[in-house]
């Protein structure tokens, strides 16, 4: 298993994946509480010129806000490594600002890209 911590704005971050074969299961908690608030199930696809997509499906609960970076997060995996990537968070600040919600949803998009460096490594050695 992998894990990556990251703070930015006074609130830290636990990234977690998991292989599974050839695909993974990524975690996303931080804040205060971390819980789970939402999944999404992202999917490489082959574009007719050859190059990679993906596409993401998306369970959320009832007043979450994950959604979105949780989304994100799968289809970038799913694009970058070529497989099927559950990602699934919850983060939580009581009181978050617009702000911090900005820097949130940048501290996950690069700490994902860090992950997606040690994932492909993990996928080589294997």
């Amino acid at each position: 298993m992998l894990t990556l911590h990251t703070e930015g704005e006074g609130i830290a971050l636990t990234l977690t994946a998991q292989s599974m074969g050839r695909d993974w299961n990524v975690t996303i908690t931080g804040g205060e509480v971390p819980h789970l608030g939402a999944a999404a199930l992202g999917a490489p696809y082959r574009h007719p010129d050859g190059s990679i997509g993906s596409s993401a499906s998306v369970l959320v609960l009832p007043s979450h806000k994950e959604d979105g970076v949780v989304k994100k997060a799968a289809e970038r995996l799913a694009k970058r490594l070529d497989c099927a990537v559950l990602v699934s968070g919850g983060i939580h600040v009581d009181g978050i600002t617009p702000e911090q919600i900005g820097a949130v949803v940048a501290l996950v998009g690069a700490a994902v890209d860090r992950l997606a460096e040690q994932m492909e490594q993990e996928a080589n050695r294997a």
